[in-house]
């Protein structure tokens, strides 16, 4: 009997031992496994006791009430599909704030194109009151390569030349509806009635003509129209015939190349100086208007040639272009 005992207490205590060495290898060989898990789903300071309401261990949350942990782990493709930005959202959101600044563009350069054109209309109304002394009184000296400078007045498009000087009206008079005869300049000399000179124009038309007849040698022949108003481009029409000069140059004088060259030489310059009357100030955009004495300066000069045309305007003065483009000895003492 006591051996009997003796034996059931060495199995009991075999199997002890040997349960115990189970778990400690089980536990040993899923100790990585733990591991990795808790890493992956514990808060950054590390993992917490066991028992803890809401707190991640194991991949399971505990729950006080049910005391069950449930299972949070999720396929690591998921996860890394919910990472991943949205890429069609970003486009979608590129291509809206492209297309609104692009918008914002266009209206940008839409209003920029219409203030150009407002301030250019208000350039060729100016410029055309000044050539044609328009609610005033313009002087003109006129400098021509190949003829003496001539001076002209012009009062609401009527022109008179000035033999002699002209003289500038005085700049310290006082602002009086009396001195409103003494704002504008005087001839110094004999004024007499002439009519535009003919080398002065303000815009230039040219044409290549056929020619009427056969000749041995082919050329072309060279018209110009001069035109009195304002254009801001030199147009040309190339091998027209002679008819085509006539009806579309009806507004101005109709001068072949030669012509001109022997009349005005290559090169011609107008220096006006505008008089504005005070009353009719507000009708005219005068922000150009500069001089001390309240007059504005207006330069158009021409070099034409048989190779080419060239055209500068000026709404001030410049003298040392006016020194670098005439440069004969008879214009020195009035430029």
């Amino acid at each position: 009997m006591a051996s009997r005992t003796m034996f059931l207490i060495q199995l009991y205590l075999f199997s002890l031992i040997l349960h115990s060495s189970f778990c400690d290898w089980a536990s040993e060989w899923m100790a990585p496994v733990r591991d990795h898990l808790t890493n992956k789903y514990s808060p950054p300071n590390g993992p917490q006791p066991r028992g803890v309401p809401g707190v991640n261990y194991d991949a399971g949350i505990f729950d006080e009430e049910t005391e069950r942990v449930t299972n949070i782990y999720e396929p690591e493709s998921l996860n890394m599909e919910a990472s991943q930005p949205n890429y069609d959202i970003s486009a979608a959101s590129l291509k809206s704030k492209l297309e609104n600044s692009l918008q914002t563009a266009k209206l940008l350069t839409e209003t920029l194109k219409m203030q150009i054109n407002a301030l250019t209309l208000k350039e060729v109304e100016l410029k055309e009151a000044i050539a044609n002394g328009r609610s005033g009184v313009t002087a003109l000296t006129v400098s021509s390569m190949g003829r003496l400078p001539r001076t002209y007045l012009i009062r609401d498009g009527y022109w008179t030349r000035c033999n002699g000087m002209v003289q500038p009206p005085p700049s310290d008079q006082t602002k009086s509806f009396f001195n409103e005869i003494n704002i504008a300049p005087r001839c110094i000399g004999q004024e007499v009635s002439s009519g535009p000179d003919p080398c002065v124009f303000n815009s230039i038309t040219k044409y290549e003509t056929i020619p009427t007849y056969r000749r041995l040698e082919y050329y072309e022949e060279d018209y110009l129209c001069l035109k009195p108003t304002f254009n801001s481009s030199m147009e040309q029409y190339l091998s027209v015939p002679k008819q085509l000069v006539n009806e579309t140059c009806s507004n101005g004088v109709i001068r072949t190349l030669t012509e001109n060259s022997i009349e005005c030489g290559i090169r011609t310059l107008a220096d006006y100086t505008y008089y504005p009357q005070r009353s009719y100030t507000s009708l005219l955009p005068l922000e150009y208007c500069t001089e001390k004495d309240g007059s504005c300066r207006l330069i158009v000069a021409w070099h034409i040639s048989n190779t080419t045309i060239e055209n500068f305007e000026f709404l001030k003065n410049q003298p040392n272009f006016k020194k670098y483009f005439i440069r004969a000895n008879f214009v020195e003492q009035v430029i």
